[in-house]
């Protein structure tokens, strides 16, 4: 959670120039679910910034091997807190100096496995943001379906006590009263 006001930074420290690294993250409550995002590298230079985003994803290569921070800003509210669930990944190159004596039939079977091990490693990751996104928007889903119930059966309290009222002020208007 990221109180009101706050600035929160994650760093990210990817081990060799180059190397691949990236955040997903999403607003799951608080607010109107935005949040103020930042990835500084270890100059303090800005790769990457977004104000009031809700979620997101990015992708970057390390220009230079050191400390990346990732900063959460919820200045721009002063009272909500904002709960984020986000995923820091940092992809390790495989090391292929072990592989002078292979063929070039190997390095190419290697290379594709590599490729397809990031594929998989996307889909998983596809996967399990869809996945939060779902959880989120089916407790939205729930709320307004709860809201909905609620208020039929206050109309439907309404609609009993009218019908009511209006049989018991009918009944009166046509009784006949007898005077003695």
């Amino acid at each position: 959670a990221v109180s009101s006001g706050i600035n929160a930074e994650w760093p990210l420290r990817p081990g060799e120039q180059n190397q691949k690294a990236g955040l997903s993250f999403e607003v799951a409550e608080g607010g109107f679910l935005d949040i103020d995002v930042t990835l500084k590298d270890p100059n303090g230079q800005v790769l990457y910034a977004a104000n009031q985003e809700t979620e997101g994803r990015f992708r970057f290569s390390a220009s230079v091997k050191g400390r990346y921070t990732f900063c959460f800003s919820n200045a721009m509210s002063t009272v909500t807190p904002k709960v984020l669930k986000f995923k820091m990944i940092a992809i390790v190159p495989r090391d292929e100096s072990g592989d002078k004596d292979a063929t070039e039939e190997d390095k190419k079977i290697a290379s594709m496995i590599s490729d397809l091990r990031n594929q998989l490693r996307e889909v998983k990751e596809e996967q399990d943001y869809m996945e939060i996104r779902d959880k989120a928007h089916g407790e939205i889903n729930n709320n307004t379906n709860r809201r909905v119930v609620l208020w039929a059966f206050f109309e439907f309290c309404l609609l009993l006590t009218m019908t009511v009222g209006q049989i018991y002020y009918i009944k009166r208007f046509f009784e006949v009263r007898r005077v003695i």
